[in-house]
This record gives structure tokens, C-alpha cells and sequence, in this order.
């Protein structure tokens, strides 16, 4: 069957169209979030790394502050991505195979990356150790964008 589709080159064309397809769509994944959503990244090489599980437990612990900045947070491993919180309830989705954010985003030779990228979508923050609440939410507090939101909120 495999041999039958490469035989063809309309089919060859399709099943091309069909990865780079993929490809676009895994790679716009977060331009979505742009101007909506804050998004962090939790990268590491191995999903049993004690820094990663530090991380992704002291999240677990904050859905109404991660919530009320627009928070996004995406687990990402070598070879799969999933986001943890989707802003309407706690459970992490599903994963999605695909190695495109920790290409792009991990540093090879370290086994942890936090990386937060801002409403305009450029990074804002990065450190190879656990980001803690405190420090989160202080750096996004002092966005002007942030306190914009905190203006519009007091003046309702």
C-alpha cells in the first residue's frame, strides 16, 4: 500500500501538503495566544526531572492567579507538548506529538527551561531553576499591560 501512494506523484503531493500541514499548524500553536493569553513553558528533557515536577506542582496550586493574568502554561518535553491549564478548567489536555517548541525554545544540555512570553508574544523571562508564584506574578505585575488590566478593573 505504502509502495502504491509514492508511485503516484498527485498522491506524493498530498501526503506532502498533509506534513507540512502539521508542521505550520504545530509551529502556530502559541501565535494564537498572542494578545490574549501570557504563556509559560515548562522544558525539560524528562518528564520525571525533580525541577520540572517542582514546577508543575507549584502551577497545580495557583488556577485563580493563573487565571486572573491570562495565564497559559504549556508542558514540553522532546517529543510532546500538552497544555496544562486551558483557562476553563484544571485538567491538562491531551499531548501533542511533536518536537517543534522544544526545538525552538529548549536549551540543549540543561534538562530544565521556564520561559515566560508576554502578551506581545517575545519573551520576557527565562531561568533554568523553578519560577516561583512570587517572582511570576511580580514580573507580570510590573508589565505596563498588566497594570493597564489592574486600571480597567479598579475603574468598573
Amino acid at each position: 500500500m505504502a509502495v502504491e501512494v509514492f508511485n503516484n506523484p498527485i498522491r506524493i503531493c498530498y501526503v506532502l501538503a498533509a506534513i507540512l500541514t502539521m508542521h505550520y499548524t504545530y509551529g502556530q500553536d502559541l501565535k494564537r495566544h498572542q494578545w490574549n493569553n501570557r504563556v509559560v513553558l515548562i522544558l525539560s528533557d524528562q518528564e520525571d526531572i525533580k525541577t520540572y515536577q517542582q514546577q508543575i506542582a507549584q502551577f497545580n496550586s495557583l488556577p485563580k492567579d493563573l487565571l486572573d493574568r491570562k495565564i497559559i502554561i504549556y508542558q514540553v518535553l522532546p517529543k510532546r507538548y500538552r497544555i496544562m491549564n486551558n483557562l476553563k478548567n484544571t485538567r491538562p489536555n491531551n499531548w501533542i506529538a511533536s518536537t517543534i517548541l522544544f526545538d525552538k525554545f529548549a536549551n540543549k544540555g540543561r534538562d530544565f527551561k521556564i520561559i515566560l512570553i508576554g502578551l506581545d508574544g517575545s519573551p520576557k523571562l527565562e531561568q533554568a531553576n523553578v519560577l516561583t508564584a512570587t517572582e511570576l506574578f511580580g514580573t507580570i505585575d510590573a508589565m505596563p499591560m498588566r497594570r493597564a488590566e489592574l486600571n480597567r478593573k479598579k475603574n468598573r
